[in-house]
């Protein structure tokens, strides 16, 4: 019985593999595949357009609406701790010393 069992199990799981794909392409417009990268932009270009304030409905800005420039400096500067951690060294100089020896192997060993 357990070997029944198993060649049903792994039948099921062929069949399983067997199945097709969703159509991922298709949940991509047509217009966004053919449109072109996003330009990269500077920091200060869109930390000036963060603190805009955003018009209203009537023409007017919106002088109570929050400004996210003290989010994206915040951000900024995690991600900079983050790049300058990423810069330190990999290995340390002991390790580097060790992996450096030389091994030296008998005439009769290699």
């Amino acid at each position: 019985m357990p070997l029944r069992l198993s060649l049903v199990l792994c039948a099921a799981a062929l069949a399983a593999g067997c199945g097709s794909f969703p159509q991922l392409d298709a949940v991509v417009s047509d217009e966004a595949w053919a449109s072109d990268y996003p330009a990269l932009v500077p920091a200060e270009t869109l930390r000036a357009r963060a603190t805009a304030r955003p018009p209203s409905a009537d023409g007017t800005t919106l002088g109570n609406a929050a400004s996210p420039a003290p989010e994206i400096d915040a951000r900024a500067a995690r991600l900079k701790a983050r790049a300058a951690g990423l810069r330190g060294e990999v290995i340390g100089e002991a390790d580097r010393d060790r992996l450096n020896q030389t091994i030296e192997m008998d005439e009769d060993e290699g």
